[in-house]
């Protein structure tokens, strides 16, 4: 055997490895991390053998909502930013506090869930005029954190113990409550293009430090991150087949004129999603002399102003003008279906949309309805206009079929009112924060001569909040026809 045979044989017996033996460099840790226990994480747990709960894996793949104050002294975590209100029950606004004691120091921090309503253009506010009210919905202590064990114990949630255990001893859990007569946040987009804050019915929460709870907060050490309280359908009702179709029919005479037309129109569901059809079943019988000269069908948007008495208009959504099966002669009847797809477009009112977080996107409003109290309070709604909320927004949805008849177009028509709900949509959020793994041995490498040693900027915290299009300041004019 020549002695470089030898060399690699007492090599390769030792435990090393020749440089023919040697893997590919993409087959090997990167340098510094060699037979270091955190190299590679994933074969590490894969080779544990017993595998974690799976309610553990079901907290870790959740995803939350972070926002940090500009100074980076608090940090806001929220397990969701959509807040459903019901007759049946109220959501809670669960979420993690990061603090800074040294920053706070003797100081609190308070969080409060704030309303607002805006009704006006805000480049438009001068002096001191502003088109604007605000509203506190909640408000309480954040840190330092209850004093009573037993409370802590019942508000607290496995994600947000979670959550503390990840971020370390400074996370303190919270709870804030809505009062169950908050109105549902809706924005309202005019005509004409605007841009800046939005118009509507809007929610965040905030969290700031100061001394005081009526302490004015500065706006380095506040955190503001939006929510939205949205009004889901009674419990009983689902989606699909619950509840009767609306059905509507009508026999109108005419004057100089022997016989009737009857028009009978029913609807597939009572309920729609966003995004769905809405599917429109026609009987026509025309007993009478004159001639049915078109089919018109609408989708009409009813929107309420709380704030205003005559603040009612309406948007045509979606529409259907058919000369099919047109002109009916006296003595006919027809039967068909229509499809109509509700869609947001140009109107020339205020149009009612979802509050969003995005500038795009932004899809109708769903149906909103006085009853929304919640433990039964739906029996004890509003009768009169002093008693409403005077920052609600109500949203209803009806389609209206209407037949011209005759040379003098005179009108056959009827409405079907509908409830249209809001598509279910997953929360887009951060991953929860990883479990710190053991750090390896610090190496300090020099920096050649040619190139000084660059420091990576800060991160910003990513502002997060909606901006709506709306204009000009809200201008009651009474009810349209459609």
């Amino acid at each position: 055997m020549t002695e470089e045979a030898e060399a690699k044989f007492d090599k390769c017996r030792n435990g090393g490895t020749s440089a023919v033996d040697n893997p590919s460099p993409r087959s090997l840790p990167p340098s510094g991390d060699r037979g270091s226990p955190t190299a590679c994480p994933q074969l590490r747990r894969a080779s544990t053998p017993a595998a974690l709960p799976s309610t553990h894996d079901n907290i870790s793949s959740q995803r939350v909502f972070k926002k940090c104050a500009p100074n980076n002294k608090i940090t806001l975590y929220l397990s969701s930013r959509d807040l459903v209100i019901s007759e049946s029950r109220v959501d809670k606004l669960y979420g993690v506090l990061l603090v800074d004691p040294t920053y706070v120091q003797d100081r609190k921090v308070y969080g409060q869930v704030t309303l607002t309503f805006r009704y006006g253009r805000e480049d438009e506010e001068v002096m001191g005029l502003r088109f604007c009210n605000e509203a506190v919905m909640s408000l309480s202590r954040l840190y330092p954190g209850p004093t009573s064990p037993d409370k802590l114990a019942q508000e607290i949630t496995p994600l947000q113990e979670a959550l503390v255990k990840r971020l370390g001893p400074n996370a303190y859990p919270f709870c804030l409550e809505v009062t169950p007569i908050a109105p549902p946040s809706v924005q309202l987009v005019p005509a004409k293009e605007y841009n800046g804050a939005p118009i509507g019915t809007s929610y965040d929460v905030r969290a700031f430090v100061a001394d005081r709870p009526e302490e004015k907060p500065h706006r380095r050490c506040t955190v503001r991150m939006g929510i939205r309280v949205l009004q889901r359908c009674p419990v009983g009702v689902g989606h699909r087949g619950s509840g009767s179709p609306p059905r509507a029919a009508i026999e109108k005479p005419f004057m100089l004129s022997d016989g009737r037309v009857r028009l009978e129109a029913v609807l597939d569901r009572a309920h729609y999603r966003q995004g769905e059809p809405v599917h429109v079943k026609l009987s026509i019988f025309n007993q009478s002399r004159k001639t049915v000269r078109r089919i018109k069908i609408f989708i009409v948007q009813h929107v309420d102003v709380c704030m205003f008495s005559n603040g009612k208009f309406k948007n045509v959504v979606a529409a259907v003008n058919s000369r099919q099966d047109c002109p009916l002669n006296p003595g006919s009847s027809v039967r068909h279906s229509y499809t109509l797809f509700p869609t947001k477009g140009s109107t020339k009112n205020w149009i009612a949309l979802e509050d969003s977080y995005t500038k795009s996107g932004a899809s109708l409003a769903s149906t909103v309805t006085r009853c929304q109290a919640a433990g039964g309070a739906a029996a004890n709604a509003p009768t009169n206009d002093s008693e409403r909320n005077v920052f609600a927004i109500f949203v209803t949805y009806y389609c209206k079929v209407k037949l011209i008849v005759g040379a003098m177009n005179s009108e056959v028509s009827v409405k079907l009112p509908f409830t249209l709900l809001p598509t279910e949509e997953k929360d887009m959020g951060e991953v929860m924060p990883p479990e710190p793994p053991p750090l390896p041995p610090p190496t300090i490498e020099a920096p050649s001569s040619d190139e000084a040693p660059r420091r990576a900027p800060p991160e910003r915290p990513a502002k997060i909040g909606a901006t709506a299009v709306g204009v000009d300041t809200i201008e009651p004019g009474g009810e349209t026809n459609c």
